[in-house]
């Protein structure tokens, strides 16, 4: 698997950050001389600092998103509303429609019938009371049929009055959210730029300190291997130092080597090897992949023809 690099920001650093900043308060106090304790006193100083911030922007951040979780869950209630006021204000439209069409199918059959006013209605009786009863059933047909017609359409404009209401609450809940998520937004760059300050603070630290010293402070008794370091570029030496205090299982790390391709012999190329543990490499693959504008990644190559036992890593 050969990687190109992409520009892509890496979020677990606690654990790292942590285990350097415990070695460098163990180096501060052993190493002699104050030109090399003070410089980092300084580091681990703003180490902590950079901690701190982190933590609270992150208690932040987790109430942010509290209060972002919450306007969601009100604007889906309020879009509910809506769909549901929508749909009985069509219902509504519906049901009148049809009892519309109904009262236009009596009123046609009475047309073709003949007239159905009081003097036709006199005029064709046959006695007195046929009158009385035809005159009734034509007044309470059309009594019926005009209160009818006015409840569905007071129906329709109290739904519509309803419906703009549950309109007007679903975009106000939709702005509420929308400002909600800008605002975690804003905090998230703002931890994404705290970790970058962090990152190239524990950077400095890897690269002030000893390799050794470093992993015998952070409790790694036996340094890994190492071949042809001097000659690394900046990157592969910062890079290095990243491995060897994050992986501690890594077997060996080859660097500077004769080899038909330039990268080894340039100090640009890293061999991190692995033995037979796929998941460890799987997982520094991925790690370095992710931090790859981080440490100027170039490509990587994993699980292809002769690196199964190995990951090896270009940079710029």
């Amino acid at each position: 698997m050969k990687f190109h690099a992409p520009v892509v920001a890496k979020s677990g650093f606690r654990s790292r950050f942590a285990g350097v900043a415990l070695a460098l308060a163990t180096l501060a106090t052993g190493w002699s001389g104050a030109a090399s304790a003070e410089p980092s006193q300084d580091l681990l100083t703003k180490l902590n600092e950079l901690n701190k911030k982190v933590e609270q922007l992150s208690q932040t951040i987790n109430a942010a998103q509290a209060d972002f979780d919450n306007k969601m869950r009100v604007l889906a209630e309020a879009d509910a509303k809506q769909e549901q006021d929508l749909a009985a204000l069509e219902g509504a439209k519906v049901r009148l429609a049809d009892y519309q069409r109904g009262v236009d199918k009596i009123a046609a059959a009475v047309y073709m019938g003949g007239r159905a006013d009081a003097a036709t209605a006199i005029l064709t009786s046959a006695s007195p009371a046929r009158l009385i009863d035809r005159l009734s059933v034509q007044r309470v047909m059309a009594v019926q049929a005009s209160g009818q017609m006015q409840g569905f359409r007071q129906s329709i404009q109290e739904i519509q009055i309803s419906e703009a209401a549950s309109a007007k609450s679903a975009a106000e809940a939709r702005a509420a959210a929308d400002a909600a998520a800008s605002i975690r937004a804003g905090l998230q760059k703002q931890q994404a730029e705290l970790k970058v300050q962090l990152a190239a603070v524990a950077d400095e630290a890897a690269l002030t300190a000893q390799p050794s010293a470093v992993l015998a402070a952070m409790g790694i008794v036996a340094p890994m291997p190492t071949v042809g370091v001097n000659g690394l570029v900046p990157n592969a030496r910062r890079l290095m130092q990243y491995i060897m205090t994050t992986y501690p299982g890594v077997r060996s790390i080859g660097g500077v080597r004769a080899d038909p391709l330039p990268d080894h012999p340039s100090g640009r190329a890293l061999d991190i090897m692995i033995g037979s543990d796929m998941g460890l490499g799987d997982a520094i693959n991925a790690d370095i992949q992710s931090q790859a504008a981080r440490f100027g990644v170039s490509y990587t190559m994993w699980r292809v023809a002769a690196h199964f036992d190995h990951v090896h890593i270009t940079v710029n």
